[in-house]
């Protein structure tokens, strides 16, 4: 619940492309947590692909970034670097949380749709008893753009749902769409690894693209060709998607061993 609402407030200070760029390092954190206090090993394999898929999405957030700027919108903004520098510690909240549903779920066996239904009703009454206090404290512009520039201000947000019943319908799909997300997500979590769901959690980043591209919400670079090339070869290699290169990495292994006893034992 922070970490999605850290992420929400650095969406406003900083523009999509850096967001779904920045998300992308939730996967470092992931692994170097797994390590920590799963004591799962990282291979070499799986960080080579670690590594693509942040390649990737550095690669994509650029050409966004010179997209803007071929537009002539190349006007600094003093908040986009708070905005990125939220997101990341996001990233770390989210992953923290990724590692202890694994090692609860999967370890103790929990039905991933009972995890999502608790985290979602908790996740509820904070967030309810919390908008009381926001609902009083007053920030400048721009953590709110509500009239009485609030924190948050749930009767204005009421009034609009009513006037404009789009945005109703946009609340209740995308209600429906974290409820399934998330169920999705703690079901890869406890069969597979939180690594492995958050480098699936990225493909997100293809079809974001793809739907911006379709509607003309963005303009087509051709390093986002290169960007997700590199996202989808960089999942496959650590989900050991490609036979040939599992085949190289074991016959390095196999060398590196070898050396290994060959420079212990000379004779």
């Amino acid at each position: 619940m922070i970490g999605t609402s850290l992420m929400y407030i650095g969406l406003n200070l900083t523009n999509p492309s850096s967001f779904q760029m920045l998300r992308g390092s939730v996967i470092v954190f992931v692994a170097l947590l797994s390590m920590m206090f799963l004591r799962r090993k990282i291979n070499w394999r799986q960080w080579i692909g670690i590594l693509l898929v942040l390649a990737g999405l550095v690669v994509v957030g650029v050409s966004d970034y010179l997209i803007t700027n071929s537009e002539g919108n190349s006007s600094p903004n003093k908040y986009l670097y708070i905005g990125d520098v939220i997101i990341v510690g996001a990233q770390i909240i989210t992953a923290a949380q990724m590692v202890y549903e694994e090692k609860y779920v999967a370890g103790k066996d929990i039905p991933a749709l009972q995890a999502v239904g608790w985290e979602g009703a908790f996740g509820f009454i904070i967030l309810a008893i919390l908008h009381i206090p926001f609902y009083f404290i007053i920030v400048p512009a721009p953590f709110a753009d509500n009239p009485r520039m609030a924190l948050e201000d749930f009767p204005d947000a009421m009034i609009q749902c009513w006037a404009n019943k789009l945005i109703l319908v946009a609340l209740v799909g995308t209600i429906v769409s974290i409820a399934f997300f998330n169920f999705a997500g703690i079901s890869v979590t406890k069969e597979l690894s939180a690594t492995t769901r958050m480098i699936l959690d990225s493909v997100r980043t293809l079809f974001i693209w793809g739907f911006s591209l379709i509607v003309r919400w963005q303009k087509f670079h051709p390093l986002q060709i290169l960007g997700f090339l590199l996202l989808i070869i960089g999942m496959c290699i650590y989900n050991n998607l490609i036979p040939s290169l599992n085949r190289l990495f074991s016959m390095f292994r196999r060398n590196s061993r070898e050396a290994l006893i060959t420079a212990e034992d000379p004779s």
